[in-house]
């Protein structure tokens, strides 16, 4: 009989591990709370009254929204700063925070640990099809545009001499460069494929020679909590074996591809 039992417990366990079930001593505090919270970089503001909604930069809210599908719990998110989130993980304020890998010799404090996604990505160019531009070199001088969340896209751009000019969400930097208000949009390298996939991007599919620093999303986690550490890194082993990181990126682009046709008032500006 007890054999029986531990074959029992053993085979839910399996079932549990199978299905994404968060372990019993894991993320308690958002079970209870009945909320996941999500600590990202950035946040953009919010739309005025009345206005569109539109993508965000980034896969923020896709992996946030993802993770809560896992957990079975609804989703908020928090705007944290690297240097808080060791403090707001703590007190229990945010549940996870989502931020970029440390860069050598950038140790993160002893009290969080990281948790990998498998998500990396650096700027890439988008500009019309008639460019001569080739290099970062080219753009010197030039107005280069992104959504204000992309800092890295941001310092790329200022490191080639360019103008910078930053918009609230991607798809508003994306229509100043098809109305010719911008010379240069930057994306994400991994969302800029399925984005020029759509044929009224085909004008737009010019880019610049690979350049900056490529970036990964890690989670953040307490250093003590090791069962929610163990989970999440299980979690992001199955979401790399099950597409997630072709599959994200992909929506992104038909969202905000879908934004700009919406948003976009004049033609296209090819001279």
């Amino acid at each position: 009989m007890r054999r029986v039992f531990c074959l029992l417990i053993g085979v839910s366990a399996l079932l549990s591990a199978a299905s994404g079930a968060a372990p019993a001593d894991g993320l308690a505090a958002a079970r209870q709370r009945g909320e996941l919270v999500v600590g990202v970089p950035y946040l953009a503001p919010a739309p005025a009254a009345g206005a569109k909604i539109r993508t965000p930069e980034g896969l923020d809210l896709a992996m946030a929204e993802k993770l809560a599908q896992d957990l079975g719990l609804p989703f908020s998110l928090r705007q944290v700063a690297a240097a808080d989130a060791a403090r707001l993980l703590a007190a229990g304020e945010v549940d996870v925070v989502l931020a970029d890998r440390a860069q050598p010799g950038q140790a993160l404090p002893a009290s969080l640990a990281a948790v990998a996604t498998g998500y990396a990505a650096r700027p890439k160019a988008v500009i019309r099809s008639d460019t001569r531009m080739r290099q970062g070199s080219d753009a010197r001088g030039r107005s280069v545009c992104m959504a204000e969340a992309a800092v890295g896209a941001q310092a790329l751009a200022r490191s080639w001499g360019a103008v910078v000019r930053t918009y609230r969400v991607p798809s508003d930097a994306l229509v100043a460069v098809r109305e010719g208000g911008c010379d240069i949009g930057l994306v994400d390298d991994a969302v800029w494929e399925p984005l020029m996939r759509f044929p009224e991007w085909k004008k737009f599919s010019a880019t610049l020679g690979a350049d900056g620093a490529r970036q990964e999303r890690v989670w953040l986690l307490p250093a003590a909590d090791t069962a929610t550490q163990a989970w999440l890194d299980a979690r992001m082993r199955e979401w790399a074996r099950a597409g997630a990181w072709k599959a994200l990126p992909a929506k992104w682009a038909r969202d905000v591809a879908f934004d700009v046709y919406l948003d976009q008032e004049v033609a296209d500006c090819h001279g």
